[in-house]
């Protein structure tokens, strides 16, 4: 889901593109688009604590670079893949988020 003010990147994406061993740009490809839109972005390492345990996450840096570039919305539910050989992350889906009425 995109955030008000981030967009973190999921540890298995974030394995996969070895932002461990220092931290890239990643070349974000939009297809979900007409026509097809292919923008880099850089990324941030952030310290995390989690049930005792130390370590990080990493996010992109030009969050609003990002959302805009994607058309996509606070709240929004992003699908995407990672191919580790092109280290292209692809949005592949956006869905609108629907506010829930009671």
């Amino acid at each position: 889901m995109a955030g008000e003010d981030h967009f973190r990147i999921p540890d298995p994406v974030s394995r996969m593109a070895r932002l461990h061993e220092g931290l890239k740009d990643l070349t974000v490809r939009f297809s979900h688009l007409d026509p097809p839109l292919q923008i880099t972005n850089g990324t941030r390492r952030e310290r995390r604590e989690r049930k005792g345990k130390a370590g990080f996450r990493y996010a992109l840096t030009s969050w609003k670079k990002f959302m805009k570039a994607g058309m996509i919305k606070v709240c929004d539910q992003v699908h995407f893949s990672f191919n580790e050989n092109d280290q292209v992350l692809t949005v592949e889906r956006v869905v609108p988020y629907v506010r829930r009425t009671n």
